[in-house]
């Protein structure tokens, strides 16, 4: 599936999708705005925590930065028929660290320290459902599949999703979207669970 096909988002993912194969848009750290659609184009992560044994706490809503080479992926999809990228993934890190738009697959790892302490043999997939009511998509249905096991301890800084890499600390793929923890997710244990969610949305400026 490809999530950037912004004809899945609706009559606004259409209007954007012409706006920007007119080259009629504007990038900012957090999405990319199209004027003549009067609509942005961008995600948040949500997070939350379960204890070993215990239940998941509130969830945490995080500012999201779309770095450059995540605008640039999508954007070659409209302006030369680049791919898609079928396939994303998640990748938390234990860097103090804010992310910077010059972050890329290829450094991500070292730049922001990636954590590899958990269950998964690979990278955990981010699954999405296919909007219907709603110029959205998300793995807002599937987040049990996008959660972590730690098996070991950790201080967590933020995560990130990259497409096309699903080998931990790979330094291929795309990088599309690094989130800061506001709180940072310290003093976490063997057994914890991290649930990821991440939604990319089409949103109509008048509505905002």
């Amino acid at each position: 599936m490809g999530i950037f096909n912004l004809g899945n988002l609706g009559k606004l993912g259409i209007d954007a999708a012409r706006a920007i194969r007119n080259h009629k848009y504007e990038l900012s750290p957090h999405g990319i705005y199209v004027p003549g659609a009067r609509a942005f184009i961008g995600g948040a992560f949500r997070t939350a925590i379960c204890p070993a044994g215990g239940a998941f706490g509130p969830w945490q809503i995080d500012q999201n930065r779309v770095v450059k080479e995540g605008l640039i992926d999508i954007l070659k999809v409209y302006f030369t028929g680049g791919a898609q990228q079928t396939a994303f993934y998640l990748a938390p890190y234990s860097g103090n660290v804010t992310p910077q738009d010059s972050w890329t697959a290829a450094n991500f790892a070292a730049n922001a320290t990636e954590f590899e302490g958990y269950t998964s043999a690979t990278r955990v997939q981010w699954t999405p459902t296919a909007p219907t009511t709603v110029a959205s998509v998300g793995n807002s249905a599937s987040v049990s599949v996008s959660t972590l096991t730690l098996n070991a301890t950790a201080n967590l800084y933020g995560i990130a999703m990259i497409g096309g890499a699903n080998t931990k600390s790979a330094t291929t793929g795309r990088l599309v979207a690094a989130s800061p923890f506001e709180t940072a997710r310290t003093n976490m244990a063997s057994g914890d669970k991290l649930a990821v969610e991440y939604v990319i949305s089409a949103t109509d400026e008048n509505d905002a």
